[in-house]
């Protein structure tokens, strides 16, 4: 009799126990993402095969960070619901694993940075539908180019302050940060103005109140500054795109530039 008993315990503990690994195996048993496609301002992209880049940030549901994955391979989650972000340029957008809901990417001082990330996509267990990481380019180029033939002598460097109405972009929602600020480039001359040219990568603009201005100091050798010049109105900057400003740096009696041809990704602009 007591063998009997001992053999039906020994049968439910067994039971208990295959249950409980059942159970546990269904709550960690991953899933395999395995049907995506990364695209770069709507077109397909993907790196190179060898190449050790990790294109691909995951953060939980509650936007705390997961884990940063390669887009040659499959990889296997453990289920749940999480969201991803994608970029091009991984080792520039993503410095720290923040909570995504932290996650701002500051307009850069030196007017130097691109800043390329899809939207924080959605995506759940078991992982049936396709996932669409569309990395987009929420900054542009401001070109300013001199058109001048003559030089003027009087100066050899050209300070130019670009004053922006967005400080930084949200990574979560993907809204800009809205603020004032400045960002500023000193640029030595040898002659005299003629065949300056300089680029800014600002954050797009989207509306007229976000259109960005400019200011030009003229400074010798010793940062004295001889002159200042103004653009006359205010310059919008498309993402992935190029907004450039032929102008004069050395029209005589001129505090204001009026007289310049605005080109945005090869059209030109009325004024």
């Amino acid at each position: 009799m007591k063998n009997i008993k001992k053999i039906i315990l020994g049968v439910g503990v067994l039971l208990f126990m295959m249950t409980s690994c059942s159970g546990d195996e269904m709550k960690y048993e991953p899933s395999i993402v395995k049907d995506y496609e990364l695209q770069l301002n709507g077109a397909p992209w993907n790196i190179n095969v060898g190449i050790s880049t990790r294109p691909i940030f995951i953060y939980k549901d509650n936007g705390d960070y997961f884990g940063n994955y390669s887009s040659l391979y499959r990889f296997a989650l453990e289920k749940g619901s999480y969201k991803f972000i994608a970029s091009d340029i991984p080792a520039e957008m993503v410095l720290l694993p923040v909570n995504l809901n932290d996650f701002i990417v500051p307009q850069s001082v030196n007017a130097d940075q691109k800043v390329n990330l899809s939207a924080a996509v959605p995506y759940a267990t078991p992982f049936d539908e396709k996932l669409t990481l569309n990395i987009r380019s929420r900054t542009g180029t401001l070109r300013l180019k001199s058109k001048d033939i003559v030089a003027d002598p009087s100066y050899s460097v050209i300070k130019t302050t670009v004053f922006v109405k967005r400080t930084g972009y949200k990574v979560s929602d993907e809204t800009f940060i809205k603020g004032d600020m400045s960002v500023s480039r000193s640029k030595k001359t040898t002659t005299g103005g003629i065949n300056y040219l300089d680029d800014f990568i600002v954050f797009q603009t989207d509306e007229a109140a976000n259109n960005v201005t400019v200011r030009i100091e003229f400074m010798t050798a010793d940062l004295v500054v001889v002159k200042t010049k103004e653009f006359e109105g205010s310059f919008p900057i498309l993402g992935n795109g190029v907004t450039n400003i032929d102008f004069n740096l050395n029209d005589a009696d001129t505090p204001i530039i009026k007289d310049y041809v605005v080109t945005i990704n090869g059209e030109v602009q009325a004024k």
